[in-house]
């Protein structure tokens, strides 16, 4: 088992989404960009991720090709990102947006295929894999923090380029594993995402990443506005990592004690009452430091059990296209819708509202995971 190529992929993957959570909205407004356009582009990124991944999961599964198709993509990305450095104005910004998203969308869900396909399933070798990724999170979101108070954010561009490079170099250190084959395998991919437990999973997964959408597009500016500087930004970003890292160590030991269903809903609240005390507590340096923490539940383990339930209701032929509806109803969509109407909430209240009201996104989805998803 590759260990380490497999840990570097993510490392440098996550390291990427390292520099655009925290700076992405910093980076944009410091090219003239109001909140609303913000919202608008990280939502524009969000709704390319709904119908990529299904487009590209599709072309994995009936190719058999993960492995190509994803260096396909990363390699496309790049070179359409490239672009950026002469980029003027909110349409430019958004094509390069649109086909940055499309080719970036055949890169993660593949590999997590290829993944989850040499550790056969195992939930536990996954989460240690995995949590490489939150390590190169850190170190670009923290690194990047005390870079940006001494260069420009304009600059963003240039570190993210080169961790598509690297990310592209990395795909080629691992090989095409065969595919896992099970009884299900004949299912119709409808017939299985229509059962109720499924339908609920990704709504549950969708209200979730709403939930995020204020915390992605604007905690880093809205901490800005009140004075935070760009290190301690990224120090409160890391601190988030640092727990999801912590989550992702003893995965294995606390799936032992507790049943995916309670794991899920247990980060569901956690995410409820992390957004509506930062939106109330953003004064206090110190409260932020221990909602951090939070990030442990509200994607660390809510991430590893989602794996565990896109592996077990997405069988053989469908892993592909399992992984991609995941991506593009939760991430895409989720963060799509997230993120526009944080930025509308913010333009016409207030950002303190905002962060309300996904707490409240968070709250919904925790009622329909408990009513709807059986116990595993």
């Amino acid at each position: 088992m590759p260990y380490w190529r497999l840990s570097s992929f993510y490392f440098f993957y996550f390291g990427l989404l390292g520099c655009i959570s925290p700076y992405w909205g910093l980076f944009l407004n410091s090219q003239g960009m109001s909140v609303l356009q913000i919202a608008q582009l990280v939502a524009l990124f969000g709704i390319t991720r709904i119908v990529a991944p299904v487009v590209w999961g599709a072309l994995a599964d009936r190719t058999g090709k993960s492995l190509r198709l994803l260096r396909l993509g990363a390699g496309l990305c790049g070179l359409s990102f490239f672009s950026i450095f002469w980029a003027e104005g909110f349409w430019q910004l958004a094509i390069i947006v649109v086909l940055y998203g499309f080719f970036w969308a055949a890169v993660l869900p593949q590999f997590e295929v290829i993944t989850l396909n040499y550790l056969k399933g195992q939930m536990g070798l996954y989460s240690k894999i995995r949590l490489w990724g939150s390590v190169g999170f850190i170190v670009m979101v923290w690194g990047l923090g005390f870079v940006f108070d001494v260069i420009p954010v304009s600059t963003l561009p240039v570190f993210m380029l080169l961790l598509i490079a690297a990310i592209f170099l990395t795909s080629f250190t691992v090989s095409e594993p065969k595919t896992q084959s099970h009884h299900e395998e004949g299912h119709g991919l409808l017939k299985i995402f229509f059962k109720p437990q499924v339908i609920a999973f990704f709504v549950a997964c969708f209200l979730m990443q709403v939930s995020h959408g204020a915390y992605y597009t604007f905690f880093s500016l809205f901490l800005d506005e009140q004075g935070y500087s760009r290190s301690e930004i990224g120090f409160l970003w890391a601190v988030g990592v640092i727990a999801e890292v912590l989550i992702f160590m003893l995965m294995a030991r606390i799936s032992n004690i507790l049943s995916m269903k309670n794991i899920l809903l247990l980060s569901l609240f956690v995410a409820a009452l992390r957004w509506y005390l930062t939106g109330h507590w953003v004064d206090s340096f110190i409260l932020l430091l221990v909602l951090q923490i939070g990030h442990a539940a509200t994607f660390g383990s809510m991430h590893a059990v989602s794996m565990h339930y896109v592996y077990h209701f997405f069988k053989g032929a469908h892993q592909g296209k399992g992984q991609s509806l995941y991506s593009g109803l939760a991430y895409g969509a989720g963060s799509a819708v997230g993120a526009y109407y944080a930025g509308i909430l913010w333009d016409q209240y207030n950002a303190v509202f905002m962060f309300e009201m996904s707490g409240f996104a968070a709250l919904i989805g925790l009622l329909v995971a408990f009513l709807f998803i059986k116990r595993s």
